[in-house]
């Protein structure tokens, strides 16, 4: 469910997915945005009714010190860089954007995907954090919340039994919700981009079926099962994700 803010775009509760046994992810445990930093005293306030008990930025130390997260009363702030690639950031300043666009295929963008997901100390606290019903809800979120917040989202998604298809549905929600952020973007680099360059601007700047599919597809190649990359890379066994489900599904 998408929740309005005037300062914080692609804002969503996680809640209502359908699980493969027919649960649902509970309301009001899971949230997934863009950055904080420009609240609103309106949005402030309205955020602190939801009862988000931590803050999870998957930014490193540069983007944070630019566009800090507010802090909460009664809230948690927890910051553990997601990126393991300097070409992983995606840029906010007009001046790395024009350089990231030009130097980044879509090819190289998907190869970032699969690195990102696998052995990263940022997903692995994330996940660690969202085994404890004490410390929810839980809001995590990059930039503007679309390639580590949306690789984040599915590895919860999926923790919880929720279908791939489904996780990929959410993730694919971005787009409506980032376009008016894209297009302010995108104003700005269209002056010394050339038409090539533009449109493979727009094939980053979205959140592709493709790029979400190549961690789908290094799962399967590095793993003989889902269980086994979520042991493995979460500390998630079985009799975990089950309490972890317990706490988490109606």
């Amino acid at each position: 469910m998408t929740i309005q803010f005037d300062g914080v775009p692609n804002f969503r509760d996680m809640g209502g997915y359908r699980t493969h046994d027919g649960r649902q992810v509970k309301p009001g445990l899971f949230y997934r945005s863009a950055a904080l930093g420009k609240m609103t005293p309106a949005d402030k306030a309205k955020f602190s009714a939801l009862g988000i008990k931590t803050i999870f930025d998957y930014r490193d130390d540069e983007e944070a010190m630019k566009n800090p997260d507010p802090s909460f009363e009664d809230i948690t702030n927890i910051r553990v860089p997601a990126k393991l690639n300097a070409l992983a950031q995606m840029p906010n300043e007009e001046k790395k954007a024009n350089q990231f666009y030009k130097q980044v295929t879509p090819e190289m963008f998907k190869s970032l995907y699969t690195q990102m997901a696998f052995d990263n100390p940022s997903f692995q606290q994330l996940m660690t954090v969202a085994q404890n019903p004490n410390k929810l809800g839980l809001l995590h979120h990059c930039a503007i919340g679309k390639d580590r917040t949306g690789i984040g989202g599915a590895m919860i998604l999926l923790a919880l039994d929720v279908p791939r298809e489904t996780i990929f549905e959410d993730y694919l929600k971005t787009n409506a919700l980032l376009q008016a952020t894209v297009e302010q973007i995108a104003n700005k680099v269209r002056i010394t981009s050339t038409e090539s360059e533009m449109t493979q601007f727009y094939a980053l700047m979205q959140a592709r079926e493709d790029y979400l599919q190549a961690v789908f597809d290094g799962i399967d190649t590095r793993y003989s099962s889902v269980d086994d990359f979520l042991a493995e890379q979460f500390g998630l066994t079985k009799e975990k994700r089950m309490k972890m489900q317990a706490f988490s599904l109606d």
